[in-house]
């Protein structure tokens, strides 16, 4: 009898252990890239989690915009799963804006690269990395200076030479449509109606588009300018970011608090940690040679692959002032390229 009082006692403690680790975690949404191995999250995941003795659990969707989707699903079937969405750049905030928790109190640094970078920030969103998006040009095949115009691409020349990514699933995809938008004004239908059928494949996201590009489908992906970078460590000199007149898209990624995602005020500040984490030096430092892009603090060591990452001439932020914005240019291109 005396045994038997011990027994539960003894496993009910271990119960309540269990039960207080299983409480301890931490869901994030994210786009595939950032979970693939030799990424970013394989990277500082591990280092958090031993910090703070919480699990990460991670839902990973394709590309930014699939992951704000998931979100989005998520939050109509009564619930979200996750408590932060990590990976969504200036031309998602105004739709990201519905889910996010405000109460943030983390100062957004100043951008570590060329003072082009350093803009205002979305409240709330937490600035991890950016980059400059550019077509990557495969040297073997064409030449880096080559294409100079956006303009250009209506070429017979160009035809079936290059690769984008779907606006409509992509960051990077609604990158390039927002800023030929920005740059083409009262022409900008009239251009996505020439350009339609020059593209050899415009894939859901940017690994798919940039896998086509490494397996020599086309000399040309819409991808950024620290891929060459990526070449440039990998002692491989073949890949280099072309540059438009026009000028390039810039990228800010972001982390947010998802709100009313959290079950206790413990769980919230495990979250509020992680945002915090994005902006140390520990992650700040492996950004470049996992996530390969530009961290946003100063004073973080580029490795010496980036010192030849070309400069733009000049950068569009392609952030919109309302949600409606980016929905109607994108009605706008469907029409054009479904004509």
């Amino acid at each position: 009898m005396k045994s038997w009082v011990k027994f539960p006692a003894f496993a009910l403690f271990f119960l309540f252990q269990i039960q207080n680790v299983m409480a301890c975690e931490l869901t994030i949404y994210t786009y595939d890239s950032i979970v693939a191995h030799g990424g970013l999250g394989p990277e500082i995941f591990p280092i958090f989690e031993k910090h703070t003795g919480c699990k990460i659990n991670v839902l990973a969707s394709g590309d930014a915009v699939q992951a704000l989707s998931r979100l989005e699903l998520d939050e109509k079937r009564g619930k979200p799963q996750g408590q932060i969405l990590l990976g969504i750049d200036q031309t998602l905030w105004q739709r990201a804006k519905p889910y996010l928790e405000r109460d943030v109190s983390i100062a957004s640094p100043r951008f570590a690269h060329e003072s082009h970078a350093d803009e205002a920030l979305g409240e709330g969103f937490v600035p991890y990395d950016y980059g400059v998006l550019a077509f990557m040009a495969d040297t073997t095949k064409i030449k880096s200076d080559a294409l100079h115009s956006i303009a250009q691409l209506k070429d017979p020349e160009w035809k079936k030479k290059f690769i984008l990514e779907d606006p409509r699933t992509s960051t990077p995809g609604l990158q390039f449509v927002l800023f030929t938008s920005e740059v083409l004004k009262d022409g900008f239908s009239g251009y996505w109606s020439a350009l339609k059928g020059q593209w050899l494949a415009m894939p859901e996201g940017w690994s798919s588009a940039y896998g086509l590009f490494l397996k020599g489908e086309a000399p040309l992906v819409w991808s950024y300018t620290t891929s060459q970078a990526y070449h440039e460590e990998k002692k491989d000199d073949r890949y280099k970011a072309v540059l438009f007149d026009e000028g390039q898209p810039l990228q800010i990624e972001t982390a947010m608090l998802i709100k009313n995602s959290y079950d206790t005020p413990e769980q919230k500040k495990i979250a509020l940690q992680f945002l915090d984490f994005l902006l140390s030096g520990t992650v700040q430092a492996k950004v470049p040679t996992t996530n390969w892009m530009f961290p946003v603090a100063l004073g973080t060591h580029l490795p010496k692959s980036f010192h030849g990452v070309p400069i733009p001439k000049r950068v569009f932020l392609n952030q919109s002032s309302n949600s409606g914005d980016s929905e109607k240019i994108l009605k706008d291109w469907n029409r054009a390229v479904l004509q």
